[in-house]
């Protein structure tokens, strides 16, 4: 069988197809107990990042070497993002089983608050510590005011996640449901969206000094 070479469309959308297949597992193994979430993601926004600026990128090695550098902030991290979501979780699941009237309105209004800012938390502080040096608090801090600097970037980052779920349900619903969406999650279900997200990020980073064309020895 002859073989594609990188240079080539084919061989270039394999290649990409290659890497986040291997990044969607990176990340599913590595996210797996929950307080590593925010390490794995880390690690995967930023070899995707590094793998769009650089050639030749080693995404397995990348992505583990990512992982170590910014373990720490983004756990740091993590313990904002995940007790966030815990309060959504809980108090719409409450919304929806025990509550009524006034008390119910109040708990939805919680819910979607915790929600929202979890997911400006998990769109842009990972994504900051992959290409910015700050401190934790001024990551947590810039995702919101970067929500309301490029709010349409980030509800199509928010609709990439979204929108193959939402063909999958359409599509299949309810015959085989769950195993057309295990086997599309497991082979490029966060990788894939998140890919669509850095090509986002990125153009907004532009406004704050990123360079998607810098070389290493610039970065270094």
């Amino acid at each position: 069988m002859a073989q594609y070479k990188e240079s080539t469309p084919f061989g270039i959308i394999m290649r990409v197809l290659g890497d986040l297949i291997t990044l969607n597992i990176l990340w599913l193994v590595c996210a797996a107990p929950i307080v590593t979430f925010g390490a794995s993601t880390t690690a995967m926004v930023s070899t995707m990042f590094k793998r769009r600026r650089y050639h030749g990128v080693p995404v397995v090695k990348t992505f583990f070497k990512e992982f170590g550098k910014n373990f720490r902030k983004a756990t740091l991290i993590n313990l904002v993002f995940l007790p966030l979501m815990a309060i959504a979780i809980v108090d719409y699941w409450f919304s929806f089983q025990k509550a009524s009237g006034a008390v119910y309105y109040l708990y939805m209004g919680i819910a979607s608050v915790a929600l929202i800012a979890a997911l400006m938390i998990l769109t842009f502080a990972f994504a900051q510590l992959s290409v910015f040096e700050n401190k934790v608090k001024n990551y947590i801090k810039n995702s919101f005011i970067l929500a309301m600097i490029a709010p349409g970037r980030m509800l199509l980052c928010w609709l990439f996640f979204l929108f193959p779920w939402g063909i999958l349900f359409y599509i299949w619903y309810p015959y085989d449901f769950l195993a057309y969406f295990g086997a599309f999650y497991l082979i490029w279900g966060i990788s894939g969206p998140a890919y669509l997200a850095v090509m986002q990020l990125e153009k907004v980073f532009a406004r704050f000094g990123y360079k998607k064309d810098m070389t290493e020895e610039d970065e270094g």
